[in-house]
């Protein structure tokens, strides 16, 4: 009986808490829901969820429903405390929009909010731009890949069966690859593998999203032949290598003038508009090899830290993606 009474009593508590946090307040976020497939009308009776956030994560939430004119509000929210996140679920998918915090001295968040149908059909999935970044130590090829997937259609692939969890998008990996790391755009929970890679099992929602990973290359030669196979059509491939004396050429491939981001210099090739027809082999030459370390001394890798190579990836990437976006901004104009 003490046992239960002692749950009741921290089940009480948490209630309390609970709904003092949310309470105590004047901040409102409201919304409304259109339908992004057929007209963008208002879609009427769809279960919306609002999570409160702290630096621990989701601590609680909130439900409604939207309203004849697919409209949505919460009120009596913490302004200053907290961060807010809500949920629409749509024929069984899930949109959510980033997480929200009320800027300083308002307590009004309104958003418009898009839901689409779902299709099980991937014919409007391409790449538009692929971004492979290659560094090196002696005996390990470090690859970073930049993928910026594109579904140009007005619905949310699913994946081919339509069920929950079902795989959608699909991400190959070479051969022998190792200490895979995922980044943005994929989380573990949300990933399986596959014969040959990974995939994820989240939707592909209408429009651009961007995935990137990390693995090594093991080699014990100066040489090494890359096959790179594509899935989708893919509108741009970047290719750049740090420029530390290997060698790389790969046919259908285009060389560029080298690229000097936070003091080190990468090769650069290119090719537009492949598809799986294509044939990609990279072919590296000059390698560094590892060297077995002696009693009188042990050599140590110098390449930069993947912390440092990020951060010049990410420079590269917006000297790259600005013509790109730039006309993209021009044409819509």
């Amino acid at each position: 009986m003490r046992m239960r009474l002692a749950t009741v009593t921290a089940i009480l508590v948490l209630l309390t808490t609970t709904v003092g946090a949310w309470a105590q307040g004047s901040g409102v976020i409201e919304g409304q829901v259109f339908h992004g497939s057929s007209g963008g009308g208002p879609l009427e009776g769809l279960p919306v969820t609002l999570w409160l956030f702290t630096g621990q994560g989701a601590e609680s939430s909130l439900e409604t429903t939207t309203d004849a004119e697919g409209r949505f509000r919460f009120e009596g929210l913490d302004t200053e405390e907290y961060g807010y996140q809500f949920e629409v679920e749509y024929v069984g998918v899930k949109y959510g929009s980033e997480v929200m915090a009320f800027p300083e001295g308002e307590d009004l968040i309104s958003i418009p909010f898009t839901v689409f149908e779902s299709t099980t059909s991937d014919e409007d999935l391409s790449v538009e731009r692929t971004h492979l970044i290659f560094d090196f130590e002696p005996g390990t090829i470090q690859v970073q890949e930049v993928q910026i997937l594109f579904n140009a259609g007005n619905t949310t692939y699913v994946g081919p069966t339509g069920e929950e969890g079902a795989t959608t998008v699909h991400f190959t990996l070479p051969q022998g690859a190792s200490a895979v790391q995922l980044m943005d755009g994929l989380m573990e929970c949300c990933v399986v593998e596959t014969d040959t890679g990974f995939a994820s099992t989240r939707p592909i929602y209408p429009g651009s999203k961007q995935f990137v990973f990390t693995y090594e290359l093991r080699h014990q030669s100066t040489t090494y032949d890359l096959p790179r196979e594509i899935a989708y059509p893919i509108g741009s491939l970047d290719v750049l290598v740090a420029d530390v004396g290997v060698e790389v050429e790969a046919s259908g491939l285009t060389s560029q003038e080298s690229l000097s981001v936070e003091g080190g210099d990468y090769l650069h090739l290119t090719a537009h508009d492949l598809t799986s027809a294509d044939q990609v082999v990279l072919r590296f030459a000059s390698l560094p090899l590892e060297v077995a370390p002696t009693e009188s001394a042990a050599i140590a890798p110098t390449a930069p830290t993947w912390a440092v190579l990020g951060l010049a990836i990410l420079a590269v990437f917006v000297a790259l993606a600005y013509p790109f976006f730039k006309r993209s901004r021009e044409e819509k104009g």
